[in-house]
């Protein structure tokens, strides 16, 4: 039986193409588990350059996972502003995350996520963000295993399809004040 050896470490710009084709299996998986998420047909080329435009910047850390010289997984995460009403001022975030289908399961999420940890604690982050689609169950669980607890709930209306049946039509109750204007 061959040893896989994978090392975690920093991104450089000559990773960017297969981190690039990483992220197009990403939105694969993702347009698979639903139609909210059907990409433009130009997206692979704005997110490539998203990527070289943030991969140049301070506030991001790409973290790449290679085995034999090839990608096999990617973290980004940035450095953002917090919700100006709040009083930690800057949070960090896990933007996109990518592990090939047959390295899933060995803990690459977890090292990348060390490293993206020391980064942050290093640019005084005391909270990460990190979002996933709710019909991602595999990545759902594996964020809730690494530690990762539910804080908001995105909640989303497609107007095409409203109202989407009879049944979520319910009264609406009136609500009366006991105090009238004059």
């Amino acid at each position: 039986m061959k040893k896989v050896f994978i090392t975690i470490r920093d991104a450089r710009e000559d990773d960017l193409d297969g981190v690039i084709d990483l992220w197009e299996q990403l939105a694969d998986h993702h347009e698979m588990l639903s139609d909210q998420f059907a990409l433009a047909p130009d997206s692979k080329r704005k997110w490539a350059k998203y990527l070289r435009e943030r991969f140049e910047e301070i506030s991001t850390k790409l973290i790449v996972a290679e085995e034999d010289g090839k990608i096999v997984a990617f973290m980004l995460c940035l450095l953002e502003p917090n919700y100006p009403i709040l009083k930690e001022r800057k949070i960090g975030v896990i933007s996109d995350v990518y592990v090939r289908q047959e390295r899933r399961r060995k803990g690459l999420a977890k090292k990348m996520l060390d490293v993206a940890v020391a980064w942050f604690k290093k640019n005084k982050v005391r909270t990460v963000r990190l979002n996933v689609a709710a019909e991602n169950l595999e990545a759902r669980a594996a964020w809730r295993l690494i530690g990762f607890e539910p804080l908001m709930i995105d909640k989303r209306l497609d107007l095409d399809d409203y109202p989407k049946n009879e049944l979520r039509k319910r009264p609406v109750r009136t609500v009366h004040s006991k105090f009238r204007k004059k």
